[in-house]
């Protein structure tokens, strides 16, 4: 082939495998399920829009009303409720892909800069790892905001180390956005810590153990700029202060943090097996490629990855941000890696520049960019424009009884429904949602997951007695306990939640129905949209 049908043939697979991955993080991050508390933030946002008040006490439940409510997400309400206002359901999608995607792009650009081609080939390789892993924290929720600061701080830092000072004042400003629009900017906090006595470490060895040099530690900052490192840290650390809660907002977060949530799946530790193999996979090449690099290496890029890998193995919900700062700081690592064996791959290097190969391949890359965007469209999706709501996961067909035989009043419910209540039943109080320990007291959630598993409890902290109906998944233990009960009555069931009304009088449009009303198969069969149009509060 001539040289240059040769650099040709270059560019069009070059270009083929980029568009490729590219439509790929389109697709993950295109996904369009509604987050169990998607409601609750838009309709919060949505007040702060209109009033430009911050609610401070809870007005939606019966179990705590008027209890202190520590908002951490204020800003990332605002923006959700705004996209609604703005699209519906469609803005809020918008609003997640297009989060999800600058958070990869700015990883992918801290992985890529200054570097030689084969670095940016692995960075891009090891972008359609990770994207796998970092679109399973989002959803649309307020969480979305954190991996991208935290794409954003490690982009900063990188500036930083090497050599643009400059860039140090922007930190500050950085965590005063951060703490104001999610409260994982503490971990932003700790990992900015962890880089600093990481660099100052690093400082101290080169200079006292020189045998450390066969680990090829990178020349660190000068004495005076790793000064200004810790004077910059303290000051964002102050940064944090500077929201509607002051010092009450930090130590909150901190409590929370440390809270352990067993019955929510996300904050247990993530285990072994394919449902977050993209995150083993990325732990895997990130050793590989620290350890074999003959880059010099920083200490505070391993002493971030190190902290955030403990924090993913501690709770499935940091496996994305521990896959943002890898696809960030491993890329030149891992290319460097692979370059000392590339003797034992002689033989594949070769084949691959065949003319043959190289067509074979763009070929492959052009089709699976067409595989990828119909997956987008059609995959497991009624309407790929919007949110949705699966039949199987909340209970939409129990709610349009309710609606349509004018239940209203305390609602005893199921806490990853309750946010969805709040929109869905605007003229009834729920027990529980999905903000917990943001506004409700410790001894409330107690006694919920205990009435769910139809264990004693506390009855002073959730008086059922004060509910007039409930909500609840149908196959809970406390569920079928309370439908045992004779004070209790069953009025509409499915295969995923049923209801029940204390006092059959007090409900006029449920004279004259043959109770319980059974919802049928088709109750939990399809995808309801999100709805476009606010509840009348």
């Amino acid at each position: 082939m001539p040289p240059d049908n040769s650099a040709k043939a270059d560019s069009l697979l070059r270009w083929a495998f980029i568009l490729c991955i590219i439509c790929l993080a389109i697709f993950q991050f295109s996904e369009n399920t509604a987050d169990p508390d998607l409601w609750g933030h838009v309709i919060y946002g949505n007040h702060l829009l209109e009033t430009g008040q911050l609610m401070r006490a809870d007005p939606y439940s019966w179990t705590a009303p008027g209890h202190e409510w520590i908002n951490h997400e204020i800003i990332a309400e605002g923006l959700m409720a705004l996209s609604f206002r703005v699209l519906g359901g469609p803005g809020l999608l918008l609003l997640t892909v297009a989060v999800g995607l600058l958070t990869f792009f700015v990883a992918l650009s801290t992985a890529s800069k200054n570097q030689q081609p084969i670095t940016k080939i692995a960075a891009w390789a090891f972008g359609a790892l990770a994207v796998v892993e970092i679109s399973f924290g989002f959803a649309a929720r307020p969480q979305i905001f954190t991996a991208l600061a935290l794409a954003a701080e490690i982009w900063l830092l990188c500036q930083i180390h090497r050599g643009k000072w400059k860039w140090a004042i922007t930190l500050p400003v950085l965590f005063v956005l951060w703490i104001n629009t999610h409260g994982g900017a503490i971990v932003g906090i700790v990992l900015l810590f962890a880089a600093v006595g990481a660099t100052t470490a690093q400082s101290v060895l080169v200079k006292s153990a020189p045998a450390l040099g066969v680990f090829r530690l990178e020349n660190p900052p000068s004495a005076r700029a790793i000064i200004i490192l810790w004077i910059i840290a303290i000051i964002s650390t102050a940064a944090l202060l500077a929201n509607p809660y002051g010092f009450g907002l930090i130590r909150w977060l901190i409590d929370s943090i440390t809270w352990l949530r067993p019955q929510i799946a996300e904050w247990n530790p993530v285990t072994l097996g394919w449902d977050h193999a993209a995150f083993f996979f990325c732990v895997a090449l990130a050793a590989f490629a620290f350890l074999f690099s003959r880059r010099p290496r920083q200490l505070w890029e391993i002493a971030v990855l190190a902290l955030l890998a403990a924090m993913a193995f501690r709770s499935i919900r940091n496996t994305p941000l521990f896959c943002v700062a890898a696809l960030a700081l491993v890329p030149s690592h891992l290319a460097n890696a692979l370059e000392r064996f590339q003797n034992q791959f002689a033989g594949l290097v070769a084949i691959g520049r065949q003319p043959m190969t190289k067509r074979i391949l763009t070929a492959i890359f052009s089709l699976l960019v067409v595989a990828i965007l119909l997956s987008t469209l059609f995959l497991h999706k009624q309407r790929a424009w919007t949110m949705e709501v699966p039949r199987a996961q909340y209970p939409v067909s129990a709610i349009q009884f309710i609606q349509q035989h004018d239940l209203h009043g305390n609602l005893l419910v199921f806490f990853d429904w309750g946010e969805m209540c709040l929109w869905e039943l605007p003229d009834s109080h729920v027990s529980i949602d999905g903000r917990l320990d943001t506004c409700y007291p410790a001894d409330v959630i107690t006694a919920h997951w205990q009435l769910y598993n139809a264990d004693p409890f506390d009855t002073n902290s959730v008086d059922i007695n004060r509910a007039d109906f409930v909500l609840l998944p149908g196959n809970l233990a406390g569920s079928l306990a309370l439908a045992k009960n004779d004070g209790w009555h069953p009025v509409y069931f499915d295969d995923l939640a049923v209801v029940l009304v204390k006092n059959l009088g007090q409900f006029q449009e449920l004279a004259g129905l043959k109770l319980p009303v059974d919802g049928g198969t088709n109750a939990i069969q399809g995808r309801a949209a999100f709805p476009n149009v606010l509840p009348p509060r």
